[in-house]
């Protein structure tokens, strides 16, 4: 009888007492920083000395970039792109992407295939393949990451110059263009207000031109000489 008594007196207490609200947040917390970082998807060995490659020293290539061991090695995967290819990214693993990462549109019937670094995806048309070459690193961040955002902007917040291929820096998920890629740690120093700068730049940029599918050229085949 004592042990019921008990449990109704605790019982009462609870419905009496208000429930406790969760602690506001520390007034003075401090918010996390942005995570600034550069994509790289290098091959571990040179695909020419078959030696531990170098990460300054690389090549950029139709396939993508190629990372080597030393500057020698420049010349001998230009000389056969698809042989170093192979060697470097002896596997092949395909991003299955829904989106173009040039154009942001859907995947659909005029879709075209490409290889980079070991990376098979699909833009949307064929007018797409040159630009997903040239901006080769750009491309394999957005096919192999989710939630990448592309700022857009074509002035580096920097230093003020126009933006080049492959200078780039990700602010947490948003892609920052650069004029070259060594502005990267001026971003590191204040990545909050170069992403609000680059922001800024793209939304008072002039818009870029709607993007127009591109059908594939048809082959034509060369008619063979009589015999």
């Amino acid at each position: 009888m004592l042990q019921s008594s008990s449990f109704a007196f605790l019982f009462l207490i609870a419905a009496v007492l208000p429930a406790q609200e969760p602690a506001p947040p520390a007034p003075n917390a401090v918010p996390q920083a942005p995570v600034v970082e550069v994509p790289t998807f290098p091959n571990p060995t040179c695909p020419i000395m078959g030696k531990k490659v170098s990460m300054p020293l690389f090549v950029d290539t139709e396939l993508g970039r190629f990372y080597v061991c030393c500057k020698p090695c420049y010349k001998k995967i230009r000389a056969d792109v698809p042989a170093a290819h192979k060697t470097a990214f002896p596997v092949v693993t395909d991003a299955n992407n829904k989106s173009c990462p040039v154009s942001g549109e859907a995947i659909g019937d005029l879709a075209v295939a490409v290889t980079l670094q070991g990376s098979r995806f699909k833009v949307c048309c064929e007018g797409c393949v040159a630009a997903a070459r040239e901006h080769s690193q750009v491309t394999l961040t957005k096919v192999t990451r989710t939630g990448i955002t592309d700022i857009g902007n074509r002035t580096c917040p920097v230093s003020g110059k126009p933006t080049a291929a492959n200078a780039f820096v990700l602010v947490d998920n948003a892609i920052v263009h650069l004029a070259e890629p060594a502005l990267a740690d001026a971003v590191a120093k204040d990545p909050t207000a170069l992403l609000a700068k680059a922001k800024a730049i793209a939304a008072a940029q002039p818009p870029t031109q709607k993007h127009e599918h591109t059908k594939p050229t048809p082959k034509v085949e060369t008619p063979k000489e009589g015999k």
